[in-house]
């Protein structure tokens, strides 16, 4: 009878243990979870990166004037030297031709009031004086055209100088003759002939000065490039200082990024890019941060915040094709990095009490662990210490979830 009532018992206990099994497993919390891996993860600074030309140069205008000729268009390839606008110069020629008159009215009226006793030979040295002149403004002619030829590299230094020689003997030819016309003269008045010559030199100088500007009404590149930007076209009114144009070479590019100050400090020069465009097909092509500039200046963000921010230069090592001067490319600055560590989803982290803590699956229960973290980034934490390659963590846990309670892997 006894044995009977044990076996009893023994029954009921065996059919006991099974019903709360049966429980616990019904009462299970259904969980998502991923196993830890090993991986390399890496902390960046992303911003958003202009594309610049190396090198590039604006050209301005040197005077006022309008415009008759635009000589080059956006995207020509353009030779340092080489003409891209020219300007009306029939003001200043208006000019030259106004003030020959005027010194011829006033050689004339100094030939009449200082005539000497032997006029026959003043009269051939003076047309001799002004065949001269014009011996020398021809030789002035040649030189500056010269000058530009030799500046763009149409003639050698060699023919350069044989004209610069040809002028100082005309000008020196100039001043024997007026050396003679002065010993002839001198019984003339000082005075009177002293009057006369300071507005002839006067004369001189205002015509040289106008000679002087006739190569700004030739406007010419500064350098050699593609022309970027043109500000003008036929008809276009320039003032002193306007710009004209804007050349640079578009095969010679770097990027230019404006990083928040707060984390400049991340960044260092040499620290590795990654540089990406989605509609251009552009992804991780490489650089390297070159400059970071020395000043900070105010930026207004997209949402009308002004920040305050640190202007960045950096290489583009990767050959890449399509960009041009303007284009506005995603850069991702390397800060820190860190390779065949420990991974984990960022929202399998939770925090109590100021301290990182994850769920465990171990057995089908919900072990709490507490971790330390590393490096974040992409959506991935860094496990520093705290759990093992291979273990699963739960994902996204909420308040369901209890230490020790039995959970069902979905």
């Amino acid at each position: 009878m006894k044995k009977k009532i044990v076996g009893i018992i023994a029954i009921i206990a065996v059919i006991s243990v099974g019903a709360v099994l049966m429980m616990n497993r019904s009462k299970a919390v259904e969980v998502e979870v991923a196993a830890v891996e090993k991986g390399n993860i890496a902390e960046y600074v992303e911003e958003l990166g202009l594309v610049v030309s190396e090198n590039k140069g604006s050209v301005f205008s040197p005077t006022t004037g309008r415009v008759t000729e635009v000589v080059v268009e956006v995207g020509d390839q353009v030779e340092k030297g080489e003409v891209l606008v020219k300007i009306d110069s029939q003001q200043l020629a208006r000019e030259m031709m106004e003030l020959e008159a005027k010194k011829s009215e006033v050689m004339a009226r100094y030939n009449e009031e200082t005539k000497p006793i032997d006029s026959r030979e003043i009269e051939k040295l003076e047309s001799q004086l002004a065949t001269q002149e014009r011996k020398v403004q021809e030789a002035e002619r040649k030189r500056d055209n010269n000058k530009t030829l030799y500046e763009a590299g149409a003639i050698s230094y060699e023919e350069y100088q044989v004209i610069i020689v040809d002028l100082e003997q005309e000008v020196a030819q100039l001043e024997e003759i007026n050396l003679d016309l002065e010993l002839l003269r001198k019984p003339v008045s000082e005075n009177i002939a002293s009057q006369y010559e300071a507005q002839l030199r006067q004369l001189d100088i205002q015509m040289e000065d106008l000679r002087s500007k006739g190569k700004d009404f030739v406007i010419t590149s500064s350098l050699t490039g593609t022309v970027m930007m043109k500000e003008v076209e036929v008809g276009s009114y320039l003032q002193p200082g306007m710009q004209v144009m804007e050349i640079g070479d578009k095969e010679a590019l770097y990027i230019e990024s404006d990083v928040l100050v707060s984390e400049i400090g991340k960044v260092k020069v040499g620290s590795a890019v990654e540089i990406s465009h989605k509609d251009l097909g552009i992804e991780d092509v490489k650089g390297t941060i070159r400059k970071i500039h020395p000043q900070a200046f105010s930026k207004i963000s997209d949402l009308g915040i002004e920040q305050k921010r640190i202007k960045v230069e950096m290489d583009i090592e990767d050959t890449v094709e399509g960009i041009r001067p303007g284009y506005d490319l995603d850069v991702k600055i390397i800060v820190n990095s860190r390779e065949d560590v420990l991974l984990i989803p960022e929202n399998a982290v939770f925090q109590q009490n100021g301290k990182n803590y994850v769920f465990v699956n171990e057995g089908n229960a919900a072990v709490l662990r507490e971790i330390q973290k590393g490096i974040e980034s992409k959506r991935q934490v860094e496990v520093i210490t705290g759990l093992q390659e291979g273990e699963e963590i739960i994902l996204s846990p909420d308040e369901k979830l209890e230490k020790g309670i039995a959970i069902k892997v979905q």
